[in-house]
């Protein structure tokens, strides 16, 4: 992993998936969409991901791009699922 391009993203990333998976639960479902996978050509072209970005889309709508703090996603995803 030392010379991993973009290592500190995707470890930040990490934690923020671990956290949500924590705090929320199976209420939400994640899917991490690869750049290089034809499969997902749709959504990849639709929300103009790059494999340099994290991209974060919640029921078909951009949230985030880049990594948000915890607070701010969190805060998100609690609205959407009706939380307080």
């Amino acid at each position: 992993m030392e010379s991993f391009p973009m290592r500190t993203d995707r470890e930040s990333v990490g934690r923020l998936l671990v956290k949500v998976r924590d705090t929320f639960g199976d209420r939400i479902e994640i899917d991490i969409l690869d750049p290089r996978c034809s499969f997902w050509i749709f959504d990849l072209v639709r929300f103009r991901v790059k494999s340099t970005e994290p991209v974060w889309i919640l029921d078909g709508k951009l949230l985030f791009r880049g990594i948000p703090g915890w607070t701010e996603l969190e805060g998100v995803l609690a609205e959407r699922l009706g939380m307080e």
